[in-house]
């Protein structure tokens, strides 16, 4: 990393702690799904705030979700004493489902959305503002959903690579169980990230900096340098492409003149 854990730590932390006194809000809330970016982003936010203004809320998909996930989040929630909420989402989206045809892909985003409204309920509860997961890896792909976990507040990680999050995760010394853990949207059974992303963390964020950098593709010798193939250069660009929408504007109709 060219900016050490200990200084991005610091500007993270500031950052949520200015943006919720600029907001005039009481708390913070997080989705703590037991993964990677959720736990370093809670623990970010009691080192920001403190444990009183920070509020779980772990929403396991079972049987989708491995209970390993709630032990894990659980127990991160206790060590950094924070307030959590365990909700099984599984009855609410049945209940959606059966008014609905069904799709694998469009029913996980509906849980992905379902997640997100649970956290914005119970951010008007306590006046809070809701902390987005997401790490800049997956938003410059547009790996989440729009209006799903592609819907927050703030996004503390937004600036940081996947790869960089799992530096922080060590800095930070949450548990190895966390650190170690395949990323994965648990959105259907057996989901990972980088299965469905074809390429792993490693990989991808090299061609995300060298896009970052240089705003091209690597080419000829250039490319072997990296160790990366052009087909997995292509996939990681079209990826981008498919998924540019998600980060654009609402798109308005503009009615009146111009004069």
């Amino acid at each position: 990393m060219t900016v050490s854990c200990e200084a991005i730590c610091d500007l993270i932390e500031k950052f949520i702690k200015h943006e919720l006194h600029q907001a005039k809000r009481e708390k913070v809330v997080v989705g703590l799904s037991g993964g990677l970016d959720s736990s370093v982003t809670a623990c970010l936010a009691v080192r920001a705030l403190s444990n009183k203004s920070v509020f779980s809320v772990i929403l396991p998909d079972f049987p989708i979700t491995p209970n390993s996930d709630v032990d894990d989040a659980t127990e991160l929630a206790n060590k950094l004493h924070i307030q959590s909420k365990i909700m099984n989402i599984n009855n609410i989206k049945s209940e959606f489902l059966s008014f609905l045809p069904r799709n694998t892909y469009a029913e996980g985003n509906l849980t992905a959305r379902i997640r997100m409204c649970i956290l914005y309920y119970y951010s008007f509860i306590y006046n809070g503002l809701v902390l987005g997961t997401s790490d800049k890896s997956e938003l410059l792909l547009g790996y989440y959903t729009k209006f799903g976990d592609g819907a927050a507040d703030l996004f503390p990680l937004g600036d940081v690579y996947k790869t960089q999050v799992r530096e922080l995760a060590e800095y930070l010394e949450l548990p190895l169980s966390i650190r170690d853990k395949k990323s994965s949207p648990r959105l259907w059974k057996d989901q990972t990230a980088e299965e469905e992303l074809g390429a792993d963390y490693d990989e991808i964020d090299q061609i995300l900096k060298n896009l970052e950098s240089t705003g091209t593709r690597n080419t000829g010798d250039e490319h072997h340098s990296y160790e990366i193939s052009t087909k997995m250069l292509a996939r990681i660009e079209q990826t981008i492409k498919r998924n540019a929408h998600k980060a654009k504007p609402l798109k308005i109709c503009r009615i009146g003149s111009n004069s």
